[in-house]
């Protein structure tokens, strides 16, 4: 939604930071966003909550690319044709709602890794709906969605595609393949495995 440079400009909170901004269940949210990005966690929650493999989500609901800077197999929803809509966008709100991903958890949030820390910090994203008529801290904003208990979990998630990211970027910068074999095995690996 917003870029790097804008992001860094934003005043950070931490989680017993105040923050004013309510929903107005719009579903603005859900719609012409190419940008919900799930972690493995994310993808197991929603095959768990709809009682069906991470293979069938992953097929289902999910596309996945190869990251511009990083070089690493992203994966996101898949939005439909029709407004570029989350899949999961129903006429009665999400319907995964208690399990939705941990970017659509955070909204209107954003959050960054510190590393030094092993912290996210959070930021308000400018977003073009919602109101100034709910006052939280991010604490109380992401209690029901299990976000900060899965904090260590993305931490690690992060580091992980940080290094490998790293090794992928200097791979291709010295050999020139073809990618889709290596980003397959990632993804297998990463998503289908949780071995790690």
């Amino acid at each position: 939604m917003t870029n790097a440079e804008e992001i860094l400009k934003l005043p950070k909170l931490g989680k017993d930071d105040i923050f004013t901004w309510g929903c107005n269940r719009c579903g603005k949210c859900c719609k012409n966003r190419e940008d919900i990005l799930l972690t493995p966690l994310d993808v197991f929650k929603i095959a768990k909550y709809l009682n069906q493999s991470i293979q069938e989500i992953l097929e289902e609901y999910c596309e996945s690319y190869e990251g511009a800077e990083s070089k690493f197999p992203i994966v996101r929803l898949r939005p439909r044709e029709y407004r570029r809509t989350c899949p999961f966008a129903g006429k009665n709100g999400c319907r995964i709602h208690s399990v939705k991903p941990a970017v659509c958890a955070l909204f209107p949030l954003g959050r960054m890794t510190n590393y030094e820390t092993n912290e996210f910090t959070y930021f308000l994203q400018s977003v073009p709906c919602g109101n100034k008529n709910q006052t939280q801290t991010i604490r109380e904003w992401l209690q029901d969605f299990s976000i900060l208990e899965e904090e260590n979990f993305n931490i690690i998630w992060h580091k992980k595609v940080m290094k490998i990211s790293e090794i992928l970027r200097e791979l291709y910068e010295k050999h020139t393949f073809d990618h889709a074999p290596v980003n397959l095995m990632l993804l297998v690996q990463l998503y289908l495995s949780l071995t790690w």
